[in-house]
């Protein structure tokens, strides 16, 4: 802001009035205005804020944490990448099998027929129970169930027509495990039935595929007690 000289210009002069600068109070009341309207300076660095502080104090102390759970007190034997790793032992061989309790799972698909007690449908399926066929020889009776039965029976008397499957499509230590159970079971006394003997007679019947006639059956019975070939289905 200028000040004009209160001094008139004379008429016709080319005289340009002279111009004084403030000087003194005058600045202070010129700039006033200008400073009330002015924020107040800054240095440009917004102070932290305080969630900021919390949330790094917080960080810091569970990173102290974890490295004190799980560091391994430091120790350069507790992590070691270039270590071999450890021989693995040899797994344990599998205990075995109780047969009676192996056995009495199989016959679960036996009770139908022959009931849950060994007992059997008078007229069509012969009781278990004291059978001279269970309790004879074994290796007849494995061939009998890997086979089955087919035409008229005869079993203490009483004559049964009716089919009874082979069991050839489960495994020895099954058939074995089975005919044990049968065997000791339902009042029954007699020997345990080895996988080996299933086996034995599997081979030596291989070839048939049709169930066993009663006169098959005395058939087997007299090959397998000589300890020859078993005639195939048909023969």
């Amino acid at each position: 802001m200028t000040m004009l000289s209160d001094e008139p210009t004379p008429p016709g002069s080319d005289h340009t009035p002279s111009v004084r600068p403030p000087e003194g109070r005058e600045v202070v009341e010129i700039h006033e205005p200008m400073a009330r309207e002015m924020a107040e300076p800054r240095d440009g660095h917004e102070p932290t804020p305080l969630w900021v502080v919390f949330a790094m104090m917080a960080l810091l102390g569970w990173g102290g944490w974890y490295l004190g759970t799980y560091s391994g007190g430091f120790e350069s034997t507790v992590y070691d990448e270039r270590a071999a790793a450890a021989p693995r032992e040899a797994p344990a061989p599998p205990e075995p099998v109780d047969p009676m309790v192996l056995g009495r799972r199989v016959y679960a698909n036996c009770q139908a027929c022959h009931q849950p007690d060994g007992s059997g449908v008078p007229g069509n399926y012969p009781t278990l129970a004291g059978s001279p066929w269970v309790l004879g020889d074994p290796g007849l009776l494995a061939g009998m169930t890997l086979h089955g039965l087919q035409g008229e029976w005869v079993s203490r008397g009483v004559t049964y027509n009716q089919v009874m499957p082979g069991w050839s499509h489960i495994n020895d230590e099954q058939i074995a495990a089975v005919l044990t159970y049968v065997r000791n079971s339902f009042g029954n006394q007699a020997g345990a039935v080895a996988p080996e003997l299933v086996s034995g007679v599997r081979r030596q019947t291989q070839g048939r595929r049709q169930p066993l006639t009663a006169a098959q059956v005395q058939q087997l019975a007299a090959d397998l007690s000589a300890g020859g070939e078993v005639p195939a289905a048909g023969e």
